[in-house]
C-alpha cells in the first residue's frame, strides 16, 4: 500500500529557473506558510495552478466565440422567417368571412 505523497512511483525531473530575488522571497515565504517549507512543491502547484487557469481562460473565449456565432446564426434564421411570420399573422388577423 503506498502512501499519499510516497515518491517512489512518481517520476520528476530537476528543472533550474532564475527568479527575481524579491519572487523568490515571496514564493519561499509562502512555500514555508502552505507547503511545510517544499519550495518545490509550492512551485509546481503554482505553475499547475496557472495552466490550469490559462486553460479556463483558452476554453472560456471559444465558448464565447461560439456563443457569438449561434446567436448570428440565429439571428439570421429569424430575419429569414420574419417575412413569413409576418404573412402568417396577417392571414390570421383578418376576419374569418374574408378567409373562406
Amino acid at each position: 500500500m503506498s502512501k499519499i505523497g510516497d515518491r517512489s512511483k512518481t517520476r520528476y525531473e530537476r528543472a533550474i529557473f532564475t527568479l527575481p530575488p524579491e519572487l523568490l522571497a515571496e514564493a519561499r515565504k509562502f512555500a514555508n506558510a502552505f507547503h511545510k517549507g517544499n519550495n518545490s512543491g509550492f512551485v509546481a502547484a503554482a505553475i499547475r495552478n496557472y495552466i490550469d487557469h490559462l486553460r479556463k481562460v483558452r476554453h472560456t473565449a471559444k465558448l464565447r466565440e461560439s456563443y457569438a456565432t449561434a446567436a448570428g446564426d440565429a439571428r439570421k434564421v429569424a430575419e429569414e422567417w420574419e417575412a413569413a411570420s409576418e404573412e402568417a399573422w396577417a392571414l390570421l388577423d383578418r376576419p374569418q368571412r374574408e378567409r373562406a
